[in-house]
């Protein structure tokens, strides 16, 4: 069984979720929130791929399905830091980030969704109402 990492930003504190191909913990449609300063970026999510025995595989695809009005999303690669999964204290994870950025003179709600396609053949999609300040 492979284990999705994914860390979401959600207002001003970070989650750590976990997502199996069990179909009792699969999930098809996450919504969230985010606060986010006009112009600055913020991460909306990180996605890995671990295997319950704490080794990496393929990374996820991720594709835009509704991008925002007042702003862009973007991808960035990169690692997790060691100790950020519990059950795999030593490990780096290689991941792919989703950032949001608005405008840089906007203020209001934007709302962005993506969907995150797992190594499993799983797709699971993030809708993301974002307040910009």
């Amino acid at each position: 069984m492979t284990i999705s990492l994914r860390l979401i930003l959600t207002m001003s504190s970070l989650a750590l979720g976990l997502r199996t191909a069990d179909p009792a913990f699969a999930q098809d449609q996450v919504f969230r929130s985010a606060d986010a300063q006009a112009g600055k970026p913020v991460r909306l999510g990180i996605h890995g791929n671990v295997s319950k025995e704490c080794s990496t595989g393929a990374l996820p695809e991720i594709k835009v399905v509704t991008p925002p009005k007042h702003g862009a999303l973007s991808l960035k690669s990169g690692k997790t830091k060691a100790g950020e999964l519990a059950r795999c204290p030593k490990l780096e994870v290689p991941a792919k980030a989703v950032f949001y950025q608005s405008d840089p003179k906007y203020s209001g709600s934007d709302e962005v969704a993506y969907a995150v396609k797992g190594a499993d053949g799983q797709v699971q999609t993030l809708t993301i109402k974002i307040t910009v300040k």
